[in-house]
């Protein structure tokens, strides 16, 4: 039997009893062109990136860095679930007061 556990705060989850929530997070380093009048030749280079990106799911590629591509998963119980779709980036939040009209 598997054992399931949530990443966010480590609660075992049984598989036939709770509900089991996986998140999977993919993160690709973007570059801009410069300027692209001073682009001389006619390679593709998003494809060619696309190109390693996809050799790389694959495979392990060590070649690339975590900084340029990562790829994560993670499993989560309802309550960490239902905090995570309030606030996926995890950013902090304001206080808000609400003060009468008087």
């Amino acid at each position: 039997m598997r054992h399931y556990s949530c990443d966010r705060c480590k609660r075992v989850l049984d598989p036939q009893e709770d509900l089991r929530y996986v998140v999977r997070l993919e993160v690709q380093a973007v570059m801009e062109p410069i300027n692209d009048c001073e682009l001389t030749d006619d390679r593709d280079h998003l494809l060619e990136i696309e190109e390693i990106l996809e050799r790389a799911d694959d495979e392990e590629c060590d070649a690339i860095a975590p900084e340029v591509y990562q790829k994560k998963s993670f499993d989560l119980c309802c309550d960490c679930h239902r905090k995570f779709m309030q606030n996926p980036l995890g950013r902090e939040s304001k206080v808000s007061l609400d003060f009468s009209q008087n």
